[in-house]
């Protein structure tokens, strides 16, 4: 196995989640070949995943039981414009 540490790193502008301090979280690798950040402040410590962080539920984010959506909700459309006549203004030819 490879023996080589490899070095905690400042996150530049994080604040920490639990004590709210800038520029006092730290980024490495542990044992385990897992991203983990921590505060050398505080001590919080979070393992990163692989698919990211999740979306919290909210009232926000969530559809409303019996209503429906508001007009800027809708589905939206792609609309291609195509020009016709796409040499018709050129003047360098």
């Amino acid at each position: 196995m490879n023996d080589v540490k490899k070095p905690k790193r400042f996150i530049a502008g994080a604040v920490c989640p639990r004590c709210s301090e800038m520029d006092k979280l730290v980024m490495y690798v542990d044992e385990q070949q897992r991203q983990v950040r921590e505060c050398v402040s505080c001590g919080y410590q979070d393992v990163m995943t692989d698919g990211g962080p999740e979306e919290l539920t909210t009232r926000v984010n969530q559809p409303r039981a019996g209503e429906k959506p508001l007009s800027h909700e809708d589905e939206v459309q792609v609309v291609n414009i195509l020009d016709t006549n796409p040499g018709a203004n050129r003047k360098d030819h």
